[in-house]
């Protein structure tokens, strides 16, 4: 079991595995909305790109998932990152379910429709802003909390710091 939480912790890379992951449905799920908006004047190819965006964005959010619950499972509950990763964690899943709607919303015509309206584009667009939102979330843990960010130790990364020229105070 300690090999499958080093796995989903990212220890064989020397750095988090969750942040390299969630780019993905970072990337994807906007970019449906983005497709969705294009299929307005290039038709039923935007619709299907838009269609393949979130299946993906929806893949990779199942491997994000985990490597996710790993990394806030490993925050102490009385930390304010914990209250604010759970509600990553809720914005997520909401948003996850959304294009999972919306998915099945669009499984029957994407392959005839030449454009993008009503719930589909409805759904993108308040996914993708709730997106946005998570997000914010996870770079607040990351860069005001410094969760999952001296996984290293403290020396290292002094003596990453002082290479890089960084101005240090006195241990």
């Amino acid at each position: 079991m300690k090999w499958l939480l080093d796995f989903l912790k990212g220890t064989w890379l020397g750095h988090p595995l969750h942040p390299i992951l969630v780019h993905v449905p970072m990337a994807m799920w906007p970019g449906a909305l983005i497709f969705d908006l294009l299929s307005r004047w290039n038709g039923n190819a935007m619709v299907r790109l838009s269609f393949y965006a979130i299946i993906f964005g929806l893949v990779a959010s199942l491997l994000a998932v985990p490597t996710g619950v790993v990394d806030w499972s490993g925050i102490k509950k009385e930390k304010p990152a914990w209250k604010i990763g759970l509600y990553h964690m809720i914005l997520n899943l909401v948003v996850a379910v959304l294009f999972a709607i919306n998915l099945g919303l669009r499984v029957n015509t994407f392959r005839k429709e030449t454009i993008v309206t009503g719930a589909p584009l409805a759904l993108s667009i308040i996914g993708t802003a709730l997106l946005i939102g998570s997000a914010y979330l996870g770079g607040l843990m990351v860069y005001d909390y410094g969760i999952s960010v001296a996984r290293m130790s403290k020396k290292k990364w002094r003596k990453i710091a002082v290479a890089g020229g960084a101005n240090l105070p006195p241990e």
